[in-house]
């Protein structure tokens, strides 16, 4: 296994496109994302990578330069392509493939991030998606964010990967992603049906979505929560 650039090539390969199965349909719907998403690959190419093995892509790593502390995930965005000078490394995701999920290799992708903004002289901060939120979604992501297991360590798998390297939470953001759509494109998303307007909970959301049949809107407005490594 080594970890290469994420190149065109990389981005064509089978493998690479499959990675995109770990997440759910409606997250790729954040409008203000999906504007920037592109422009990782060409003008911020040194801090996107993939874990290889031969010619299957494992893993994709994704991050960018920021100047200070972005509110929230999406917010990123148009801090890192601004034009203030960065002062620190902010991870956007870390995508494994299903099939080598398990096996440790969040942890060296972790940790190549980490190496990235070393050289530089950068910490590294990350607005996690913990990925069992979406079992508790009616809970306060600022409480579920507390959780921890009987041996200290952070009750989500996902924050606890990042707390193994050293990082600490240093607190969350109520609107890390924003994803409006039509009654029709949230049930096509999500395979349910909305028959009135309220408060549904869908599988694999972090928080409810509110559905609103007289405006024909439904809106997910998805928590994270922050954490800093320290510098490696």
């Amino acid at each position: 296994m080594k970890i290469v650039p994420v190149t065109d090539e990389v981005r064509e390969n089978p493998s690479f496109q499959a990675l995109r199965d770990a997440w759910a349909e409606f997250l790729f719907h954040d409008a203000l994302s999906n504007e920037f998403w592109t422009r990782l690959y060409s003008e911020r190419s040194e801090f996107q990578f993939a874990l290889v093995d031969g010619d299957e892509v494992l893993a994709e790593g994704n991050s960018i330069p920021v100047a200070g502390m972005p509110s929230g995930w999406r917010d990123t965005f148009p801090n890192g392509f601004g034009d203030d000078e960065p002062d620190r490394l902010c991870a956007l995701a870390v995508l494994i493939g299903a099939a080598h999920q398990g096996k440790g290799l969040s942890k060296q992708m972790l940790g190549h991030m980490r190496g990235l903004g070393a050289e530089r002289g950068w910490e590294l901060v990350a607005p996690v998606r913990p990925t069992l939120k979406e079992r508790y979604p009616l809970t306060p992501i600022e409480r579920y964010a507390e959780w921890r297991r009987e041996d200290g360590l952070l009750f989500d798998p996902w924050l606890r990967a990042h707390e193994r390297l050293g990082a600490e939470v240093i607190g969350t953001a109520p609107e890390a992603m924003r994803i409006p759509g039509t009654v029709a494109e949230w049930e096509t998303w999500t395979g349910l049906a909305f028959p009135e307007s309220g408060t549904y909970v869908v599988p694999r959301a972090l928080v409810p979505v509110e559905i609103d049949r007289d405006r024909n809107e439904g809106l997910y407005v998805e928590p994270c929560v922050w954490m800093r490594h320290p510098l490696a």
